[in-house]
């Protein structure tokens, strides 16, 4: 009986533990691929090159040299195939040749330089000799390849790179891009720079130019290629100079032979941004109120009377009048433009004190029995507008007259004065026997009439020539001096932008070669100098 009931209690058991779920993971079953990802596949499959088993149809589909695997490679060089040979140039500056490493593709099992596997943007060759690539078969047969690179046609100049974010254009004056900037000092004993910055366009009858001119930010205040540092700073096109040199050498005479308070320093670099060589420019101290430029008391935007409000002012009589905050003067209606204080610094009574101010000069000027007892010499820095003025004339800069450029500063309880310089690449150093500024004329929109008028002014005009007369005779051996440092950037400059600059004759060289060009200021710089010397001892 017992035997019975133990029978019947396992089978009850049994049938309990049977009813119950399964507790035992079962393995998942494995998806069905689905149109996507069997699409995705396919391309992979698509891209990929068929290895060839033929060594006769080994070949490289591609073969270059990118920045991104290169530190001294500034845009993608792309060598070229002729049977077994490829080759390919590195063009606009001097890079290294010794550490460079090839991005390529190919249809073969693996590439070798001599026993060394390649592998793409990575492996480093000395190229300076051309060098044996091997595309091999899976069966090991192989097809070899000669590559040569020339690196040739630099100029030796510091070459400045520029890259925005995304390679965006450049396109607009008014939006700043964010990008970096390098310098690489090429042959120079310059400093290298690399560092964040932000870029736009600059300038007004430039700006329309191919070849454009650019304003750099840099991220924080620093010295650039030996220049103090700041961080604003200018790239001068030169589009309109032939010879290149007006800018810098109107720079040389203005802050070695006068007594101005500064001019901007500047740099020639050749400029490649966003991969694309854009030949020689002027790298150049943007003119701007700092300790190490315009060194004029900073204004606070809160002061409104006594001391305060008398400066530092930064004003440029100009006709494209674009500025906020701007005044016509009551007199002579000059175009008064305030650069600084900007627009978010200035306020009202400190704009009403510089334009009274200005209007004051204005009055004694142009009063009926001017000069009187030379009282404007009260409010007016005699010597600064008499060292701008050479500078004007023996250039012949004919912008002045419009106005254009002609900036004026006033400093803290200081008078106002002439300066600095700026923009000389537009119809100057012409060879011409006539004053551009001395004289009343429906062209003339500037003050000098009036002060000629005054025989203590002409008088202080002929002393401060005879003063600086000795450092105007430096400038020829100058002008030599930076046309043989410039000589193979102006010819490989030119060889771009050749048919822009045919269009003008501003400066009526435009037609010449660049050498005669360049002769031909030195010729006009000498006779402008001469004629002067003789006008200026008969005022």
């Amino acid at each position: 009986m017992k035997t019975i009931l133990s029978k019947l209690l396992i089978l009850t058991v049994l049938l309990l533990l049977a009813s119950l779920p399964s507790c035992v993971k079962q393995p998942a079953p494995k998806p069905t691929p689905g149109k996507d990802q069997e699409q995705e596949d396919d391309d992979k499959d698509d891209n990929k090159p068929v290895v060839e088993t033929d060594p006769a149809r080994l070949k490289f589909l591609s073969f270059s040299f990118a920045p991104e695997h290169n530190g001294q490679i500034y845009s993608e060089v792309a060598l070229t195939a002729s049977g077994n040979t490829l080759s390919g140039d590195i063009l606009y500056y001097r890079t290294d040749l010794t550490q460079l490493a090839a991005s390529f593709e190919t249809n073969g099992a693996k590439v070798t330089v001599g026993s060394t596997e390649q592998k793409s943007g990575v492996t480093v060759n000395d190229f300076t000799k051309a060098i044996a690539y091997r595309i091999y078969t899976p069966a090991g047969q192989f097809r070899e390849f000669k590559v040569t690179v020339r690196n040739h046609s630099y100029s030796g100049l510091p070459l400045l790179v520029l890259s925005t974010e995304g390679a965006a254009p450049v396109s607009s004056k008014e939006t700043w891009i964010q990008g970096t900037m390098r310098i690489d000092r090429q042959e120079n004993n310059c400093d290298e720079f690399s560092g964040q910055i932000e870029i736009k366009g600059r300038g007004n009858n430039s700006w329309a130019k191919d070849k454009k001119p650019y304003a750099i930010k840099l991220a924080e205040k620093q010295p650039v290629m030996g220049m103090n540092k700041h961080k604003r700073w200018a790239l001068l096109a030169n589009a309109s100079d032939k010879t290149l040199l007006r800018n810098r050498v109107a720079f040389e005479i203005a802050k070695h032979a006068t007594a101005l308070d500064w001019t901007p320093d500047s740099r020639y670099v050749d400029v490649i941004l966003n991969g694309r060589f854009l030949g020689n420019y002027l790298l150049t101290e943007q003119i701007k109120i700092d300790k190490n430029r315009v060194a004029l008391a900073e204004m606070d935007p809160a002061a409104t009377s006594g001391d305060a409000i008398t400066g530092g002012y930064l004003l440029e009589l100009d006709r494209y009048f674009d500025e906020v905050n701007k005044f016509r003067s009551a007199f002579a209606d000059l175009p008064v433009n305030f650069k600084e204080p900007d627009e978010e610094g200035l306020n009202s009574a400190q704009f009403n004190y510089m334009k009274d101010y200005f209007n004051a000069v204005e009055a004694l000027l142009y009063a009926p029995d001017f000069p009187a007892a030379g009282e404007y010499a009260e409010l007016l820095d005699t010597d600064s507008f008499i060292d701008w003025w050479i500078v004007q004339e023996l250039t012949h800069n004919q912008d002045t007259r419009l106005p254009g450029s002609c900036y004026m500063n006033k400093d803290r309880l200081g008078k106002l004065k002439a300066g600095p310089v700026w923009d000389f690449d537009l119809t100057t150093f012409i060879d011409s026997r006539s004053f551009l500024l001395k004289d009343e004329s429906a062209n003339n929109h500037s003050w000098f009439p009036r002060l000629f008028r005054d025989p203590a002014f002409r008088q202080r005009v002929r002393e401060r020539w005879q003063a600086i007369r000795p450092s105007l005779e430096q400038i020829p051996a100058f002008i030599d001096s930076e046309a043989a440092y410039i000589q193979k950037a102006a010819w490989q400059n030119w060889g771009m932008w050749e048919y822009e600059i045919a269009r003008s004759d501003v400066n009526h060289d435009e037609k010449l070669s660049w050498n005669d060009a360049v002769a031909a200021l030195q010729t006009n710089y000498a006779n402008r100098l001469a004629w002067m010397d003789a006008q200026i001892a008969a005022l």
